[in-house]
């Protein structure tokens, strides 16, 4: 830790209303994080960038608190507790975690060895079938053998071996298993970069635990930068297999030298998205992966933010494998979840609604919903609106957006904004694991009836894609591989996300000659009641009598122009 580091741990540690969150029993602090903007009313002091996010475990509780600390004032801004969560884990936990597989004597008799730390990669494994269900601190490793694959699961609480069990071993498996290559060291990690083009304008960095993160996004509409969202970013992976074990995997830079997270591969890129030869926007890209992709076990994924010249965007995320099965029909299931904090127009005042079949139905409180008809005719199933009447239809993938995504099949959850639900680097969510088949993918900890009409709202989107294997489309299980790598230069990965698409917006009922004036250059000179009325069905114009217009500095078709455009 640095000293600035440092000081806002002891900050947080003497803070009282963090004692109070922590109360009686073990606890630890895992990590300290720099906090990023933009930043909400309550933090607005970190606007000077001096402040830190500081997770706090209680091992006898399994829970976490997280201070933020404004470490230039000496102040704690805020505090909040969330049971049944873990923050990414410390180093010293993810090396007692290795001690203890390589001191267990059951470890031992099954490989028939001790295995070296090189040889263990720790990651965030969930058994159903354990302690280690999804909200217990656990970590678990796999090796692979000429009898197949052995499974270890840590329990870091109580410090000893939940779990250990064999499963067939891939039936391709490469030599490269049995003594992985160690990972990689991050790159490109808590730079923001600024990015103006074509309409828009938007931050990007990746952060330690929720992977590539888009800020402050903006969209020009008449020469107005108009606010779009404030934060979209991917909070966590769930890989779940279908004997109920399975994996939450964090993408992003990680916290200086523990925990389990998938690192970035390379730089960010910003990229053009094409149609034919024509250039129609552009996308902001981050490749995550583990050292060792392309063999059983060790995962790649991917963000694309998508910006369109026409105002549409595009929030994508893909998984490449390969998974942990046996390369056949037990493999993964991808749920990535993605937290869109939406600010159509500004935070405040947005509403959303959900087509029926007939009309679109405005949600008054927090829910969440599956993903299925019915669709307007363009695709669209749900809308955000704000009270200016700016807004955007969703459009939820169904296998129509040409990247090779075969449908989302997600779910879709609606909050209201709080900042300690996602404004800093989350923890685990809460109330979920790997393994759930069902809407508890974690957003759902956060609906509890409050008002979303008029609101500063959030949007969580979960989707569901099955890997096809090599082997199951060869075996007439499937048409196409999906979500799945044979190796680095054979992968088939499956992209989903939702397409935003602006609302056309109607012209305005009616509009004065002094704000045609003061708009474009004209200027009623004499006479009595001036008004133009603008009917919206055939955008015909009356323009009472009794006034003249003069032209100021301006040409005639310059005028005719702005009479067309009102």
């Amino acid at each position: 830790l640095t000293a600035d580091q440092m000081d806002a741990q002891s900050l947080a540690i003497a803070d009282a209303r963090v004692q109070a969150e922590l109360g009686a029993g073990r606890t630890e602090v895992f990590e300290v994080f720099p906090l990023f903007g933009p930043y909400p009313a309550e933090w607005s002091a970190c606007s000077t960038g001096a402040c830190y996010q500081v997770d706090i475990y209680n091992f006898d509780s399994e829970a976490t608190v997280t201070a933020i600390v404004d470490q230039a004032t000496g102040q704690v801004l805020d505090v909040w507790h969330t049971d049944g969560v873990f923050p990414l884990v410390n180093k010293r936990l993810y090396n007692r975690a290795v001690e203890i597989i390589q001191q267990s004597p059951d470890v031992e008799a099954a490989l028939g060895f001790v295995p070296e730390a090189a040889q263990i990669r720790l990651m965030d494994q969930i058994h159903m079938d354990s302690q280690c269900d999804g909200d217990r601190l656990c970590a678990g490793a796999t090796f692979y053998s000429d009898s197949g694959a052995l499974w270890v699961l840590v329990d870091l609480v109580d410090e000893k071996i939940e779990k250990i069990w064999w499963s067939d071993r891939p039936v391709d498996m490469s030599s490269a298993l049995y003594n992985p290559k160690p990972e990689r060291e991050p790159e490109d990690c808590g730079t923001t970069i600024h990015v103006a083009r074509d309409g828009w304008n938007l931050d990007y960095r990746t952060t330690p635990t929720d992977a590539l993160e888009i800020t402050s996004v903006t969209y020009n509409v008449d020469g107005v930068d108009r606010p779009v969202a404030t934060r979209m970013k991917l909070v966590e992976w769930h890989a779940h297999y279908p004997s109920g074990f399975g994996y939450r995997d964090y993408i992003g830079c990680g916290g200086g030298g523990g925990g389990f997270a998938i690192y970035p591969y390379g730089n960010t890129q910003v990229l053009d998205i094409n149609s034919g030869d024509a250039v129609i926007g552009f996308e902001v890209v981050q490749d995550f992966r583990m050292s060792n992709w392309g063999n059983s076990c060790n995962y790649r994924y991917e963000q694309h933010f998508q910006f369109f010249d026409d105002g549409r965007f595009r929030v994508v995320t893909g998984a490449y494998g390969q998974g942990c099965g046996n390369n056949q029909l037990n493999e993964a299931t991808y749920r990535p979840v993605v937290r869109i904090d939406i600010a159509v127009n500004g935070d405040d005042n947005d509403s959303f609604a959900v087509w029926d079949g007939a009309t679109w139905a405005d949600q008054t409180t927090e829910a969440w919903w599956l993903q299925e008809a019915p669709y307007t005719a363009e695709g669209y199933r749900y809308r955000v609106t704000d009270q200016s009447g700016v807004g955007y239809y969703i459009e939820p993938g169904q296998g129509q957006f040409g990247d090779g995504g075969t449908g989302d099949n997600a779910y879709m959850y609606l909050t209201q904004h709080h900042a300690s639900e996602g404004d800093s680097d989350m923890p685990l969510l809460p109330n979920t694991g790997c393994c759930n088949n069902n809407y508890m993918q974690g957003p759902q900890s956060y609906i509890d009836g409050e008002s979303t009409t008029d609101q500063n709202i959030v949007l969580w989107y979960v989707p569901q894609s099955e890997t096809i294997t090599t082997w199951a489309v060869q075996n007439g299980y499937g048409d196409a591989q999906y979500c799945w790598t044979d190796n680095t230069s054979n992968y088939w990965p499956c992209f989903s996300g939702p397409m935003f698409v602006p609302i056309p917006e109607s012209p305005p009922t009616a509009v004065s000659l002094s704000t045609l004036a003061a708009n474009d250059g004209l200027e009623p000179t004499q006479g009595g009641f001036t008004l133009v009325l603008v009917l919206a069905a055939g955008l015909s114009m009356a323009i009472a009598t009794g006034f003249l217009l003069r032209r100021r500095n301006l040409a005639a078709q310059q005028a005719s122009n702005v009479l067309d455009r009102h």
